[in-house]
């Protein structure tokens, strides 16, 4: 019999070489982006001191230590910047390099050059590759997502789902989402019945899975009423392990199939869906492309793309949305003369009975565009507490320039928007630490009208959040619900009445932000609710 020596001295040979090249190209990697930095400083630009070894590291490990247990790397990236002398609030940009966590990064504070960003439209419509990996335990390894895609890969994905969010189509499914708010609603009422305190995002979590599985699948998950759903659990997981990974897509391709029976059984009939889900857009798209008939089987490759993008779709429509839902109510709890002049709007709106509200929105959903005021308290919320950043990717042929004329070169860098550090900057928003929807009702000439391009939730130009419309229904409709009937009580120094931390750099606020996918405040928002005993037109 043949020795297997020469077998695996191959195979030994053959792994070697991997890594022999991964370490070159590791090492080739950090020289470069070393190189970059090290040049960008011999010019002026502003960034913390730098180390060839280390980068910025340090500074950030500065950073962290300055801030309480788990809080969320955007004050990271805040801290670093208040840090750096000059101005006490820090720079408007500075260059940040966290090689090998990810690609150096021009870090924007400001909205003046945050504009300058989304205005050029090649840098507005890239993401970095460093994206994809963040992504892999969403979507799946090396599975495409619209949040990463670029150029016609991502337009032709983009204009697949597209047509689900028209405004007709996004009125359409609002009755569904009242439906599930109504069963949210009494849980609520038993929550308050009972009087224990809770974590009011454990429940918003239950009740935007249940949302999106109808929006996004077409599906009824039954998280609140029955237990978490498989495709629910596995989703929530996060985990890019491989088993997990093949459960998540046994489940959702158990839904996509479930719907192409759906659709060809209504196409049939010759049936007109009463909203069409993402799933229903993407199969009414595919199989009106020419010469494919309603009978064929879905292309395997279509499949895959299709599963990774509705994993996507899935994260992105619960996670935020729920983290939204969370810091409205908490702030709401804080500020009893803004819920004061919520209730008022609501009662003017839907009339004295406020249990008929869920009927005329879902009625007449565009009744919600009736509410500026509800409208100004979310946009306020997110300012205060946005739940993401903007990332793109720099060009040769991009230099942005800061009001004081200081040019910042973005070639070889990711620009990523700070959205916490805008949202608060004293420079675009007259006292940025108040709690003020007025200021988005007021006109161009009253001092809390806020700098153009300052409010960069959703983000601007091309690559701008598509569902953002729907999000802003969806929340509007939660507090036109429940509003008036709950009462809310934050019981963060109940939870943490032995701690001693310092919350000074998270400006003292108990709700702080804390990384859980999106941004998400502290301990879920822990709270008793109960019924208000309001009375519509006392306001």
């Amino acid at each position: 019999m043949d020795s297997p020596r020469p077998i695996y001295n191959a195979l030994g040979g053959v792994l070697l070489t991997i890594v022999v090249v991964r370490i070159v190209t590791f090492i080739s990697k950090g020289w470069r982006y070393r190189t970059l930095m090290k040049k960008l400083g011999k010019m002026g630009k502003p960034m913390p001191e730098h180390s060839s070894l280390l980068g910025h590291l340090l500074a950030a490990k500065t950073a962290s230590e300055e801030l309480p247990p788990q809080a969320h790397s955007t004050y990271i990236l805040d801290r670093i910047g208040k840090n750096m002398e000059g101005n006490k609030n820090g720079p408007p940009a500075y260059y940040f390099d966290s090689f090998p966590v990810s690609i150096p990064m021009l870090i924007i504070r400001d909205p003046y050059i945050a504009n300058q960003v989304t205005n050029y439209a090649q840098v507005s419509a890239e993401k970095p590759d460093s994206l994809k990996s963040w992504f892999e335990p969403i979507t799946g390894k090396g599975r495409i997502n619209l949040f990463t895609q670029n150029g016609q890969e991502w337009k032709h994905d983009h204009n697949l789902f597209l047509p689900f969010f028209n405004n007709s189509n996004l009125d359409a499914t609002m009755p569904s989402v009242i439906e599930q708010m109504l069963i949210f609603r009494n849980i609520l009422r038993k929550r308050a019945q009972s009087g224990e305190m809770f974590r009011l995002e454990s429940l918003t979590q239950l009740l935007m899975n249940d949302v999106i599985g109808r929006v996004v699948f077409n599906a009824d998950l039954g998280n609140q009423t029955s237990g978490s759903h498989p495709l629910s659990e596995t989703m929530l997981c996060q985990l890019n392990i491989w088993n997990n990974s093949r459960i998540l897509n046994q489940h959702i391709r158990n839904e996509i199939l479930e719907r192409v029976d759906a659709f060809r059984d209504a196409k049939a009939r010759h049936e007109q869906l009463t909203f069409n889900s993402i799933l229903d857009q993407a199969l009414e798209s595919y199989y009106f492309e020419p010469g494919r008939k309603q009978d064929d089987p879905l292309d395997s490759e279509f499949l895959d793309i299709l599963c990774a993008q509705l994993r996507m779709f899935f994260l992105a429509g619960y996670d935020s949305t729920t983290a939204t839902m969370s810091t409205c109510c908490y702030l709401l709890s804080k500020y009893p003369e803004v819920l004061a002049k919520l209730r008022a709007e609501h009662d003017s709106v839907f009339g004295r009975n406020f249990a008929a509200c869920p009927g005329m929105i879902t009625e007449n959903p565009s009744i919600i565009n009736s509410l500026p005021y509800t409208h100004a308290v979310i946009k306020e919320a997110l300012r205060l507490f946005p739940p993401a950043n903007g990332l793109r990717m720099g060009s040769k042929d991009l230099v942005l320039k800061g009001r004081d004329g200081t040019e910042y070169p973005t070639e070889g860098v990711a620009v990523q928007t700070c959205h916490f550090s805008v949202h608060r900057n004293p420079a675009a928003w007259p006292r940025p630490l108040e709690f003020l929807p007025e200021r988005f009702l007021v006109g161009p000439d009253h001092e809390l009208y806020p700098a153009k391009g300052a409010w960069r939730i959703f983000e601007y130009g091309i690559r701008n959040c598509t569902g953002q419309a729907f999000v802003m229904k969806e929340v509007k409709a939660f507090l036109a619900i429940i509003c008036r009937e709950f009462d809310f009580q934050n019981c963060y120094d109940e939870v943490y009445a032995d701690e001693t931390i310092d919350l000074t750099n998270v400006d003292n606020e108990k709700a702080y932000l804390v990384e859980h996918g999106a941004a998400h405040p502290r301990g879920d928002f822990p709270c008793r609710v109960s019924l208000s005993g309001y009375v519509p037109g006392d306001a």
